[in-house]
């Protein structure tokens, strides 16, 4: 693709987005109840987050190696990114299966997009939105405790690293969400929120054997653990890169499932 039909592409994506987030927010506007009972439940979030923190860690200054600011700020990224992800694209592909029930996934394909980019950024949720703020609330709460003990530009660069995070996160919900289009009811979506619910909490806590897998065969690892320690200063700059890598062949792969689930599909209406 030339760079010039590439840059239109671009625009015409971000245009049509600005679209869905303005229908969002007009919707948020009808809703205001609704809103107010979410920033409630972000409250209620940290309040239980953080409740339940202090209970593991108890009198205890560590806990596998990480102090209670730093276990705050890994369950600060991952409120970001689970909810920033559901505001976004998770609850568009969990409402994915009843497109394809009920045969609305065949104006999907008729549309002049990407289905794959339709179906995942087709609504955009603000109340889950609001919820995200509980993930920068603890973010900011740690940058602030350790500011004389961790650097700016590790700061940057682990800022970095949650976007590259978002990324992955992304992908791994697409790969699983593909395929509910050939075969709906299967339950197969319900993996990736398992597997995502793993990172709620530094890797170490599951001892050295699963460390491994969750750095290599299953890099979720990469999602929250990988940015916190960057921002610790504990890691280089270099899993910046692998963390690049990872997301982009995990979404080239989602990419590709997704295709393959296309072509098996089967109109409800036809």
């Amino acid at each position: 693709m030339k760079p010039k039909e590439s840059r239109r592409n671009i625009i015409y994506y971000f245009k049509v987005w600005r679209q869905v987030v303005r229908g969002g927010l007009k919707r948020s506007y009808l809703y205001k109840t609704d809103v107010l009972v979410r920033v409630l439940r972000t409250i209620l979030v940290l309040g239980i987050q953080i409740f339940f923190l202090s209970i593991l860690f108890g009198d205890k200054e560590l806990y596998v190696g990480w102090s209670k600011s730093e276990a705050y700020l890994v369950v600060g990224i991952w409120n970001l990114l689970n909810y920033l992800g559901w505001s976004l694209f998770s609850t568009n592909l969990l409402y994915l299966e009843s497109k394809v029930l009920d045969g609305k996934f065949d104006y999907i394909l008729l549309k002049p997009l990407s289905s794959s980019w339709y179906a995942s950024f087709s609504d955009f949720f603000i109340n889950n939105f609001i919820t995200a703020l509980s993930g920068l609330t603890l973010i900011f709460y740690y940058i602030i405790a350790e500011f004389g003990n961790i650097s700016l530009i590790n700061i940057l660069v682990g800022l970095v690293a949650i976007f590259i995070s978002l990324l992955i996160w992304y992908s791994i919900y697409l790969f699983f969400a593909s395929f509910t289009i050939s075969n709906p009811r299967n339950g197969v979506l319900s993996i990736a929120k398992e597997l995502l619910g793993l990172t709620k909490y530094p890797i170490d806590v599951f001892g050295d054997n699963l460390k491994a897998i969750f750095y290599t065969v299953l890099p979720i690892a990469f999602l929250t653990t990988i940015p916190a320690n960057i921002i610790r200063g504990e890691i280089g700059y270099g899993y910046l890169v692998i963390s690049l890598g990872i997301g982009l062949f995990i979404l080239l792969l989602a990419k590709l499932v997704w295709r393959w689930n296309v072509k098996k599909y089967s109109s409800a209406s036809s």
